[in-house]
């Protein structure tokens, strides 16, 4: 039975400190970052939507120049979907070198252009993320909702509600909306925005006041990135990112459970892999029980 409580501190505390190095707090100014079209090219990943689904096809044109302080980020194509113009999608650039689970965001940005832009967090593909989107135009979109407006959206993934062959987020609605105002931005003001995700609660802050508010559990961890949407002239500068992971340790151990669990006094675990791990780890720390005696 020692044995066993040890080896499962053990395991736990492994776990833990692994999921610490999970991400870090992260600052970038774009001055040596690199765009690429595909996972290896670059710093930050080119994801444009697929041909079917855009009324102007781009492809999008994201890039490193001057900008707000120095260099930015920007976009400069008027990509722009979904091809009946009733949901304002069309092109993302993500940043491919780190995950995060909870964490605080900032970023300065400021567009020429009167249409859409915004933030994507816990990526994990084009169908499967969430969203923040503002668009100022009150022609944009003029099939479906018209500006001006910011929204909380969940992209609504690979599922297949109404049988038909094709996954839920690759079809129209796209996306579900988690929270909305009438409020965006005014073209060449330069705006401070700033995401909170924590657990299933996310906050959108605009220059210090917070705007959204939504929840939402679909999602636990996953990449940050940009989006556009027919949005010709915008920039994107001094992306601060703040990892809150380690302040709530709580949903570590959670996860950590998840995969571990006790049935009747014992140990059972969802992968052979968990079960040759522990073994390995248990004896490691008895080696060293007895060494120490």
């Amino acid at each position: 039975m020692r044995f066993i409580i040890v080896t499962l501190i053990t395991t736990l505390v492994l776990l833990y400190c692994t999921s610490l190095a999970f991400s870090d707090d992260f600052e970038e100014d774009f001055s040596n970052a690199k765009v690429g079209r595909k996972p290896g090219e670059g710093d930050w990943v080119v994801y444009d939507e697929p041909p079917k689904d855009l009324g102007d096809k781009g492809p999008s044109a994201w890039d490193i120049a001057k900008g707000l302080d120095g260099k930015a980020l920007t976009q400069s194509s008027n990509i722009w979907g979904d091809a009946t113009d009733a949901v304002a999608i069309g092109s993302f650039v993500i940043y491919d070198k780190a995950e995060w689970v909870d964490f605080s965001l900032e970023v300065d940005v400021v567009a020429n252009d009167n249409d859409g832009m915004g933030i994507v967090w816990r990526w994990k593909d084009r169908l499967n993320h969430y969203r923040f989107i503002t668009m100022f135009d009150s022609g944009n979109s003029p099939n479906g909702r018209k500006g001006p407006y910011r929204l909380l959206e969940r992209r609504l993934g690979d599922g297949d509600a109404d049988g038909n062959g094709e996954s839920d987020g690759a079809e129209l609605p796209f996306y579900e909306t988690l929270a909305d105002n009438k409020e965006a931005y005014t073209q060449g003001v330069p705006q401070t925005w700033k995401l909170e995700a924590i657990g299933d609660t996310f906050k959108f802050y605009v220059d210090g006041k917070l705007t959204l508010k939504a929840q939402d559990s679909t999602y636990k961890k996953g990449k940050i990135g940009f989006l556009v949407y027919a949005q010709s002239g915008v920039f994107f500068d001094n992306l601060r990112i703040t990892d809150l992971w380690a302040v709530h340790p709580q949903n570590k151990l959670a996860i950590t459970w998840a995969s571990i669990k006790s049935v009747n006094g014992f140990i059972r675990f969802h992968q052979p892999s968990q079960r040759q791990n522990f073994r390995e780890e248990g004896r490691e720390m008895n080696s060293k029980i007895s060494e120490d005696r």
